[in-house]
């Protein structure tokens, strides 16, 4: 069957939508979500997004470990700024689009935005926790990935960018380890002892954000 110009325009225009290729994609932004996220941040912020929805789509059938390489790579590279000085607020906790919306962000905005697209992109729940530690007796976050049950995790950070085991980041020292579901009182290997995940108001402020990027 021949295909007249016109059907192979609209054929194209399948494929973009807001400036983004999402038809062969297997991540994406809802249209409406997109619009609104361009117009509210801008041509670099756009950049931003779809770099991180490229990436997303490269990995999709990678390795855990390239997985969780390549992602810390990727947040790493946005500029740290306090919750006071980018949202007027001491701890807010903001989701990716936010994160790479505005270009900058604290230890929180970091480990959720690696956490959150971990967890899309296949890695097993059961090896990503959300961990608080003690950074020069300051509170700091960071995410652990755990290759195997009650072994060294290896720790995601942004002060830090290399990927070392727990053990070898002497200048941490751990608190708790939380999901969505779970928290844990942490130490350098294995999780740690299970505790009531009431007790962590940290776990309902994860559950708020929006996911905001899709799978299809």
């Amino acid at each position: 069957m021949r295909l007249t110009a016109l059907t192979c325009v609209l054929l194209a225009m399948l494929f973009v939508v807001s400036g983004t290729i999402v038809a062969a994609s297997k991540f994406y932004v809802p249209e409406n979500v997109y619009s609104q996220y361009a117009k509210k941040y801008g041509s670099q912020a756009e950049i931003r997004l779809n770099a991180l929805i490229d990436l997303m789509d490269s990995l999709a059938d990678a390795t855990d470990d390239k997985k969780v390489i390549e992602v810390n790579k990727f947040f790493n590279q946005v500029q740290y700024q306090t919750d006071i000085k980018t949202w007027g607020q001491s701890d807010y906790w903001a989701s990716r689009l936010e994160f790479l919306g505005v270009g900058a962000g604290d230890c929180e905005d970091y480990a959720v935005s690696k956490f959150l697209t971990l967890l899309q992109l296949g890695v097993p729940q059961e090896k990503l926790f959300l961990t608080y530690v003690k950074w020069r007796d300051i509170s700091h976050m960071v995410v652990t990935y755990y290759k195997e049950p009650n072994t060294v995790p290896f720790v995601l950070d942004n002060y830090d960018k290399s990927i070392q085991p727990a053990t070898k980041r002497t200048d941490l020292a751990p608190v708790y380890s939380f999901t969505a579901n779970d928290l844990f009182l942490q130490k350098q290997q294995g999780l740690g002892k299970r505790v009531d995940p009431s007790q962590s108001k940290n776990l309902n402020k994860l559950k708020a954000i929006d996911l905001e990027i899709m799978k299809r």
